[in-house]
């Protein structure tokens, strides 16, 4: 089956959809962290003092990727509906916009996973337990960034395919329109049919053409009249001398 631009259109809605869910996903995740570690972040039988330590280090560490995150999934669906829409107007410039979007996903997502890593031997000496949502920042973290991967290398694929097909069909489309330039070129010099003179015209055409059939006698007469006219002129100067 050959690859034709609407099918190449088609995989590349597949491709928003995608990332529609990816976004989602996201916005979900680090919205359901922001709920629970507000209302739930220190339980009733935790010590004050561990309680203390958890809100700092959640502080410290989470609560801007939190926020980072919720922004993150909405900015990601909005970006895959301005693709779709590249794609159905076959607009290839405005399609590639959604690589800022990926990019910055997956920089964000690395920054934050080397800087959890980094920082988790830094609050040994505060007397506090790990908790499970740690381990969940880091595996939603890296998950997330594996499937951006992804999608963006899917992206450059589908991409590159969908600009050369529109160039093409372009190119395809303005050879038609100089050969039909050309053609109702050459015809310019022809003359416009009957039907488009008006009365008046028409009117003044048959008087034309009477008016010539009646003068065409009366200068064949003056032309016999002026060549006697001349032969008697010469006739005239040779008798005289």
């Amino acid at each position: 089956m050959a690859c034709t631009l609407k099918s190449v259109v088609v995989c590349g809605i597949l491709l928003a959809i995608l990332d529609i869910i990816h976004g989602l996903v996201t916005s979900g995740f680090y919205g359901y962290q922001f709920i629970v570690q507000s209302f739930y972040l220190c339980p009733l039988n935790l010590p004050v003092e561990k309680c203390h330590n958890k809100i700092y280090i959640y502080e410290q560490m989470f609560q801007m990727r939190v926020f980072i995150g919720i922004g993150e999934g909405i900015a990601g669906v909005i970006f895959s509906v301005i693709y779709i829409v590249a794609l159905v107007k076959h607009k290839p410039s405005l399609t590639w916009i959604w690589l800022m979007k990926s990019f910055a996903v997956v920089a964000i997502n690395v920054y934050y996973l080397s800087n959890w890593l980094i920082r988790q031997g830094r609050y040994d000496h505060i007397n506090w337990e790990k908790h499970r949502f740690e381990d969940q920042f880091i595996y939603a973290g890296e998950g997330l960034t594996l499937a951006q991967v992804v999608i963006m290398v899917l992206f450059c694929f589908i991409g590159a395919i969908f600009t050369y097909k529109v160039c093409e069909e372009r190119t395809a489309s303005r050879r038609n329109s100089l050969r039909h330039r050309r053609k109702w070129g050459s015809n310019d010099a022809t003359a416009p049919p009957l039907d488009h003179y008006d009365e008046e015209e028409a009117q003044y055409l048959n008087d034309a053409l009477t008016n010539s059939e009646k003068t065409h006698p009366a200068r064949a007469t003056s032309k016999q009249s002026l060549s006697e006219i001349s032969r008697e002129d010469t006739f005239k100067h040779s008798t005289g001398v």
